[in-house]
């Protein structure tokens, strides 16, 4: 990490995360059956125990959540120069990140029975903090720039709470499969993609929040982001070891290729032209997020 990160973090965080350091090792690929292998074209380092990606913003940077139980950081990244450029402490229930166009980073919580929403600007300034009715797992923006997805452990199963990030009030709760681990909004947000352990993926309609239908994409799901052209799904998925993407087009909902992923890979985000992946693999004694070609 950089010799300034103390500064940016609380006492506790900084001893405790410097201590695991960025990591200088790259997750080896883990080629899976069928899956087109390529090589990466960047790889940046980051914070051992990263568990969530963000996406790529117009600048170039991207946030992750890393840490452990007892401290929690979210760290910016420059993907061209691979280096660290910003860190800051948060809440250690913090279990997921994500960014908004206009900078504002949104990291959710999960506590006993409870959930939040926590809204920073980019140097770490809380915002705000939303209260959602259940503990927070995963979180995506919508295609306004403005809608935060926000999937919950519920009581019941799952629940996906459509969060206005302007208003800062939850205007839609939409029930999901009980084994739902993603999801991921269509392009104008009419449908919400939701992605189970199983591989199977689930299309809801916004509006009502009725399932409209669903579709396989292979086995043991991890993580699912929209193409930024909103044609197609990229999902992540795979078994022990062995991670690969499986690229579906949406007009016909099949798989049309697959692409190898690093071993450990525990989050994607789309690049800014669709021509690349982010990937962020995260093992015991290292971490990073590798740029990967899909076309």
């Amino acid at each position: 990490m950089r010799a300034v990160l103390g500064l940016a973090l609380t006492v506790g965080l900084s001893v405790t995360l410097a201590a695991c350091g960025s990591s200088t090792s790259v997750a080896k690929h883990a080629k899976g059956k069928g899956a087109r292998r390529a090589l990466p074209t960047a790889i940046v380092p980051v914070s051992r125990g990263a568990e969530a990606l963000g996406p790529l913003q117009s600048n170039g940077l991207f946030a992750v959540l890393a840490g452990n139980a007892s401290a929690q950081g979210v760290f910016t990244y420059d993907l061209a120069n691979h280096t660290e450029v910003d860190s800051f402490s948060v809440s250690n229930l913090a279990t997921s990140v994500t960014e908004l166009p206009s900078g504002v980073i949104a990291v959710g919580l999960a506590g006993n029975g409870v959930g939040a929403v926590d809204l920073y600007s980019g140097s770490g300034h809380q915002i705000a903090s939303i209260p959602v009715a259940d503990p927070v797992r995963a979180l995506a923006v919508g295609g306004d720039g403005a809608t935060i997805y926000v999937l919950m452990n519920s009581s019941g199963g799952r629940a996906v709470a459509v969060l206005d990030a302007t208003t800062r009030l939850a205007s839609t709760t939409i029930p999901v499969d009980s084994q739902t681990v993603a999801v991921a909004p269509s392009l104008h947000d009419h449908e919400l993609y939701g992605l189970d352990a199983t591989g199977s993926v689930s299309v809801y309609a916004t509006s009502t929040g009725q399932r409209i239908g669903s579709f396989a994409v292979g086995h043991s799901g991890v993580d699912l982001v929209l193409s930024p052209n909103g044609t197609q799904l990229y999902v992540l998925k795979g078994r022990g070891g062995i991670r690969n993407v499986a690229v579906v087009d949406l007009a016909t909902e099949r798989n049309i290729a697959a692409v190898a992923a690093p071993a450990g890979s525990v989050s994607l985000q789309a690049g800014l032209s669709g021509h690349h992946l982010l990937e962020l693999a995260s093992i015991a004694s290292a971490a990073n997020v590798q740029e990967l070609p899909v076309s």
